[in-house]
């Protein structure tokens, strides 16, 4: 099998240039762990042909094991018509996983879409199906007409196609002095699942915004209420916080953390986030017992026209070592010729380095 696709995929290369009117170009991707330990993290070689205002891509991610796998797709406009579509295959196993096709139409305002997707049997069952013996099939139908926009679900679990869900989104609805609200409503083949109101904003004063919204089930209706921060003047100053109490009773306003960004120049920044719980940890992407973070960032002119980018940063816990920093991070994209960018990694604690880069042709 696997020597059956690679003769297919070199006939379709040797076919493709008989026309000699196209284009080939491609990308490999790579990036080598060398701590803790050395391995392949990421290996992918994408090639690409375009011609007749379509591309046609062949792409092999290889790590060795049971990841391996092979990708063709396809996209480009036929007509009104946009079509995306991609097959993949497991190459380990040689054994066919899944495709999907994407074809969209935007006319006069009116947004119309399709999504069809088969997943063989190699790749396990669809959800909601519960097995996938000879292979599972899903259909998604869209339409979008400003406001509102719906979508339409029907899958066919080797036993003939059925509909299973429904979902209506209507943004934006004006109610009065410049407030609007978003509705979702859910049915589903086993009926009602849920009706929602959503993204209510009250201003308030000084940036401070009171959002509001109510969702109603067969099993009842959850009201949710909370605080939206503005930025505030060009440091972008980020505020993380919620409204504490149980709905409709309201208790006062906790701050999990706040963020500030400075932008110095084109590229170059300052950025620090404190934390001052777990929420306020998660928001910013700090681990326990870490509170605070400061982190800089340089560009300028790289080899060939290109740019290079480096980013440095530094997390903080209350009491530890030198000004109790916990751990370093930086990571650095470096273009070397107007082809070849290199990227490395470096965290410490625990000691971590990855060297990448992406070569293009």
């Amino acid at each position: 099998m696997k020597r059956a696709l690679a003769v297919c995929t070199v006939l379709a290369v040797l076919g493709f240039s008989a026309f000699g009117i196209g284009t080939f170009s491609g990308k490999w991707e790579a990036t080598v762990k060398l701590l803790p330990s050395v391995g392949l993290t990421k290996n992918v070689l994408t090639i690409n042909y375009t011609d007749f205002g379509m591309t046609f891509s062949g792409i092999l991610s290889l790590l060795g094991g049971t990841s391996d796998t092979f990708t063709a797709k396809v996209s480009g406009a036929l007509g009104p018509f946009n079509i995306n579509g991609e097959m993949k295959f497991d190459f380990d196993a040689a054994d066919y996983l899944s495709s999907k096709l994407t074809t969209s139409l935007d006319f006069a305002g009116l947004g119309l879409g399709l999504v069809v997707e088969h997943y063989g049997p190699a790749a396990g069952p669809l959800s909601p199906c519960q097995t996938n013996s000879e292979g599972n099939l899903k259909y998604t139908i869209t339409a979008s007409v400003d406001p509102i926009s719906a979508k339409i679900v029907f899958v066919d679990c080797c036993t003939g196609t059925e509909f299973d869900s429904l979902l209506v989104t209507l943004k934006g609805l004006g109610l009065c002095c410049g407030i609007s609200l978003d509705v979702e409503f859910s049915f589903t083949k086993l009926g009602f699942d849920y009706l929602s109101f959503s993204g209510i904003e009250i201003p308030l004063c000084c940036g401070v915004s009171l959002t509001a919204g109510i969702t109603f089930t067969t099993e009842g209706k959850e009201p949710t209420f909370g605080f939206k921060f503005a930025g505030i003047g060009d440091a972008c100053f980020t505020i993380y916080g919620d409204a504490l109490g149980t709905p409709p009773n309201w208790e006062g306003i906790v701050i999990h953390g706040y963020k500030i960004k400075c932008s110095l120049g084109d590229c170059n920044y300052f950025e620090t986030g404190t934390a001052f719980d777990a929420t306020g940890r998660e928001k910013l992407g700090l681990t326990a017992p870490e509170f605070e973070y400061i982190k800089l960032g340089f560009c300028g002119a790289g080899c060939c026209g290109g740019k290079y980018t480096v980013d440095i940063s530094i997390y903080f816990v209350q009491s530890g070592p030198l000004f109790g920093i916990n751990r370093l991070g930086a990571t650095m994209s470096i273009p070397i010729m107007s082809n070849l960018t290199v990227k490395v990694d470096f965290s410490n604690p625990p000691a971590t380095l990855s060297v990448g880069w992406v070569f293009t042709f």
